[in-house]
């Protein structure tokens, strides 16, 4: 993997990027959006019918602080779908700075407790998110025209890949509990008399490397097009041997080799909205302990419940997208990236490490309250079998039923607090797909076309794109349903 900025370069941009770190929220002072209070019907009936300023607006009051990253993520995605470059670049950079804090700390923990849910963690964002937090915001300043800061922003994702994956991989692939955690919760499983091979038979497969989400292909497709508009043959070639590596259908032998006499009209098309985890769980009937409470106490029978992430796919909104350019026919748009793909790698990534989590938290606190419940049961059984009259013996019955169900119901609420962590950014694209075309250099309209099946959702027309001798030009072109 190629490093895309020499030692010094690398130290100042670190430096940058940390010193904002420290400091870094969305400013709401004078935005131009303002604040709408947040609901979440409302929101949703705004970005369906493409009332994105009302969706940011909402989000200003949903994160008011400005740092929380998954907010932040979709906001600025959101400026972008808006036509709003500069104010996206700005939210962009702000996030980067928070994730690279907020991933940092994490990578500096090898061992975590399992006490809390993973939910109340910091978010960190999802390592696609990371990286192509980088790609979206290379967009922007290729709308602005802005061509050398959109290759800065690729050469941030490569100090990304170069610096970061490999050491957040080693984290998330690493069994990241505590001794002590570990310690109790054998001692746990001992004292509950539970099965534990059979209760790990109904986890998720355990991540390895293949899961990890390390380059994106879309990242690579504009490093080419950028690259090649640059007249950097050298990494012109790298991309094209890593977008085949990474399994892009995109055939880009012109763009790396544009035709005598030729120059490139290239379109990128960005379409679907990304798909969205929910929670697994497991759980099982009550189960009689083990021991039995001296002195006759009832024992309370429990069950366990255990939550991880998962991701089960989704049908594509928009199945084929034709480009056509006024005079020179139609081309169909080929995938460069699935992102659902991207999902579904941090999901298995994640899921058996958050079930076995979840299985240490649950069954360590429930064992915590069992023994804590029992010895209220056995005292309250003592005092009913010391009542010397009906009364005494009537009072102590109800005391004694009512601390039966009062246990048994705080042991089931612990399960109320077990859900699994499904955070993610929701205004990302489905998937990224682009057509070229090999022309005379001259000024060229067309449109892109998204359909589903064979029934026309979107027209997005483009007009006048220049096109260059020996050299590529790149359309942009988005459609979130």
């Amino acid at each position: 993997m190629r490093k895309f900025l020499s030692a010094a370069s690398l130290f100042l941009l670190i430096l940058l990027l940390f010193s904002c770190a420290t400091s870094g929220r969305i400013p709401r002072d004078g935005d131009k959006y303002g604040v709408i209070k947040y609901n979440q019907k409302k929101y949703d009936a705004a970005f369906e019918a493409e009332n994105y300023s009302t969706c940011i607006a909402m989000l200003h009051d949903k994160n008011k602080s400005g740092r929380d990253i998954r907010d932040n993520l979709d906001e600025a995605m959101l400026c972008y779908l808006n036509q709003d470059y500069e104010t996206s670049i700005k939210v962009f950079d702000l996030t980067d700075a928070l994730m690279q804090e907020a991933l940092t700390k994490s990578i500096t923990k090898t061992t975590g407790s399992t006490i809390f849910n993973d939910n109340i963690s910091e978010y960190t964002g999802n390592i696609y998110e990371y990286l192509l937090l980088n790609a979206f915001n290379a967009m922007n300043f290729i709308q602005l025209g802005d061509l050398e800061n959109a290759i800065v922003e690729l050469n941030k994702a490569g100090i990304k890949e170069n610096e970061y994956i490999a050491k957040y991989g080693e984290v998330e692939l690493k069994d990241a509990i505590s001794n002590e955690d570990s310690e109790k919760f054998n001692s746990s499983v001992t004292k509950l008399g539970l099965n534990l091979s059979e209760l790990k038979a109904n986890s998720p497969k355990k991540a390895n490397i293949n899961d990890l989400y390390k380059d994106s292909p879309l990242l690579r497709y504009l490093s080419l097009i950028l690259y090649s508009a640059n007249g950097n043959r050298s990494n012109v070639e790298i991309d094209a041997k890593m977008l085949a590596s990474l399994g892009s259908e995109i055939n880009v032998s012109e763009d790396v080799d544009i035709p005598t006499g030729k120059g490139r009209l290239n379109v990128l098309a960005l379409s679907g909205l990304i798909g969205r985890r929910h929670e697994a769980k497991f759980e099982t009937p009550r189960i009689l302990p083990f021991y039995v409470p001296i002195d006759g106490a009832k024992p309370i029978l429990f069950k366990l419940k255990f939550t991880w992430p998962e991701y089960s796919g989704q049908e594509a909104s928009v199945t084929r997208i034709d480009v056509e350019v006024d005079g020179h026919g139609t081309k169909s748009a080929v995938l460069v990236e699935d992102f659902d793909q991207a999902l579904a790698k941090d999901v298995r990534l994640k899921a058996n490490k958050a079930f076995t989590r979840s299985m240490i938290r649950s069954i360590s606190k429930k064992t915590t309250a069992l023994a804590s419940g029992e010895a209220t049961l056995i005292a309250a059984k003592k005092t009913l079998e010391k009542a010397d009259n009906s009364i005494l013996r009537a009072a102590a019955e109800i005391t004694y039923v009512t601390a039966w169900h009062t246990i048994e119901y705080a042991v089931d609420a612990i399960d109320l607090s077990e859900f699994a962590d499904i955070r993610q950014a929701y205004i990302f694209p489905r998937a990224a797909s682009a057509a070229g075309f090999s022309l005379d250099p001259g000024y060229y309209s067309g449109k892109v076309i998204y359909y589903n099946g064979n029934s026309k959702l979107y027209e997005d027309k483009f007009e006048n794109v220049e096109v260059k001798l020996s050299r590529p030009n790149l359309v942009l072109s988005s459609f979130f349903d």
